[in-house]
């Protein structure tokens, strides 16, 4: 079977926007019901705005560390510069990993903050970010496959769809992230 022929690339193509469609349906909707929550239950009337840990600035700047990584790994997919693609692909990886190892502290201090309070807007803050964390950790199962092919010189030309996909869904991450992070400073 060639993944590349016009027929099967469109497909592909089409999963993965239906894909992608899907999930901004699922962080929008929960995005939505974060600031529905916050304006108008009883019991997160009158509380103090939400306090993030700074700790997730630190990710926010590794997750787009990692989205660069992506784009230069596409770039020099497209260009048939294996090694380079090699090196990027290990860097996405990488600050991927960074990204969640930073996440747990921040995790942490929500759910903290969350038992100390009760019925508190840090409960949800802290479900949001890890059904995020948990799309990155999914996302790192074909990124792992792209990286290992790529480090045992199995990548070529026919691959430039998967890493285009794969990068695609990197830059979806990056994009909830920043609307996450944007919802719980504006209503948190």
């Amino acid at each position: 079977m060639n993944w590349n022929s016009p027929d099967l690339r469109g497909r592909r193509q089409l999963g993965l926007a239906l894909f992608l469609i899907s999930l901004a349906m699922l962080f929008g909707a929960s995005i939505a019901a974060f600031a529905y929550l916050r304006l108008t239950s009883p019991a997160l009337q009158g509380s103090e705005p939400i306090e993030l840990p700074l700790v997730l600035i630190v990710s926010t700047a590794v997750l787009l560390g990692a989205g660069l990584a992506m784009y230069k790994a596409t770039q020099n997919a497209r260009r048939g510069h294996f090694p380079l693609l090699r090196r990027w692909l290990a860097w996405a990886w990488v600050t991927s990993a960074l990204f969640i190892g930073v996440q747990v502290p921040a995790l942490m201090q929500l759910l903290d903050r969350h038992q100390a309070l009760g019925v508190s807007v840090y409960g949800i803050a802290f479900a949001l970010v890890v059904v995020h964390a948990l799309h990155v950790v999914g996302g790192m199962v074909p990124l792992s496959m792209l990286a290992w092919k790529a480090r045992k010189n199995r990548l070529d030309s026919e691959h430039l769809l998967s890493v285009r996909a794969c990068a695609a869904y990197w830059h979806f991450l990056e994009a909830v992230w920043i609307a996450l992070l944007g919802a719980f400073y504006v209503w948190g």
